[in-house]
């Protein structure tokens, strides 16, 4: 039985999950493993692990043998795990006997990258320009990513005599098997570095800083990250580039918040302010507006101000602010205001419950 752990286990997803959900597996796992940013002292190792389980499980064809046998190879013996196959034609010349003669240097690609951008409030409502500064893995500027130090060459790899796997016979009960992995000196390259590259030490690779502007638009919603095909890392062997993932934070503004398209303000009257109606400016994303408060507001009426919400994510027009007005009560007042609001009581019909009774006769007939 094979010690490798099941693949779906790795990436922590069901034997049924669907590619998406293979795919933000495992760009989620890739993120908090990768050396770069992971601290764990078995990051590497768990790092490889992950790429070598989604390789596998992305490819609709490979998903399918190892959903059948494994990471035992379809003869039933302890050879290579799926991966190890440059491709279905050869599994079934292993099969038959027939060695694979391919030469296989694994193209790997570049890991995904990942930056957080923050963002003022009003820029993310109306979008921005921004530039970001990041690191990534770009083709070694000595070598051109051969990894060879200069004026030397990769050697065709000794074991395996470039064909990037080696076979092994096997017998049993049913005859001679043909067993075919990865080459274990050049693994699955073909070649060999004798003189390994000063600068980058045969990765081919070296980390280069970066600096590039990026368009947010306008609207972008709370926590969406913006993708950047092919900016993360280049792949060794010339494979293909991973992704840069931007993460957007907005820093809270003191006054307006955001509910979808909509900004929610509040709005804070004295009792008076309420009852005789006022004019006040109330903030916006666009500046400082007048508003007319009616007279005879009542505390948590919401007024409503059209077009002067974030605008909508692809699509046209705005959303609304709703500003919720909120009626202060003092708790102490001079005697002149006292007087006053006393007066103001008196003149005003004294408060009601539900059966029209108020508040005095009903306090009243309790102590009858």
């Amino acid at each position: 039985m094979s010690s490798k752990p099941d693949y779906y286990d790795v990436l922590g997803v069901a034997r049924n999950a669907s590619e998406a959900e293979i795919r933000r597996a495992f760009r989620k796992l890739a993120r908090q493993y990768h050396p770069d940013v992971s601290k764990a002292p078995d990051a590497d190792a768990k790092f490889k692990q992950i790429n070598e389980a989604y390789e596998v499980l992305r490819d609709a064809e490979k998903r399918q043998m190892y959903d059948r046998f494994g990471h035992a190879d379809p003869r039933g013996g302890l050879g290579a795990g799926v991966d190890d196959f440059a491709g279905v034609g050869d599994i079934f010349d292993a099969f038959f006997g027939r060695g694979t003669s391919r030469t296989r240097r694994a193209e790997q690609r570049g890991a995904d990258r990942r930056v957080v951008l923050t963002l003022d409030f009003v820029e993310s409502v109306f979008g921005t320009t921004k530039a970001i500064d990041y690191e990534r893995h770009e083709p070694c500027g000595t070598c051109g990513g051969d990894g060879a130090a200069p004026g030397t060459k990769p050697s065709t790899c000794r074991m395996c005599q470039g064909a990037g796997q080696v076979q092994r016979a096997e017998r049993s009960l049913f005859g001679q098997f043909v067993n075919v992995a990865t080459c274990p000196r050049c693994h699955g390259e073909g070649r060999e570095i004798t003189e390994p590259c000063p600068r980058c030490n045969a990765m081919g690779l070296e980390r280069r800083a970066l600096s590039r502007e990026i368009e947010i638009p306008a609207g972008l919603p709370p926590g969406t990250e913006l993708r950047l095909s092919g900016a993360g890392d280049h792949g060794r062997n010339r494979g293909t580039p991973g992704d840069l993932y931007v993460a957007i934070e907005v820093e809270p503004h003191p006054l307006l918040e955001r509910e979808g398209d909509d900004i929610v303000s509040d709005l804070v009257l004295n009792v008076a302010e309420a009852a005789l109606g006022v004019s006040v400016d109330i903030p916006t994303v666009d500046g400082e507006e007048s508003v007319a408060v009616p007279a005879g507001t009542q505390p948590g009426t919401v007024l409503k101000l059209r077009g002067r919400g974030v605008p909508r994510y692809r699509g046209s027009g705005r959303g609304d602010q709703r500003i919720t007005v909120n009626v202060v009560v003092p708790k102490k007042l001079s005697s002149d205001q006292r007087d006053l609001l006393e007066q103001l009581r008196d003149s005003l019909p004294a408060g009601r419950d539900a059966k029209g009774r108020s508040f005095v006769e009903k306090a009243r007939a309790a102590f009858r």
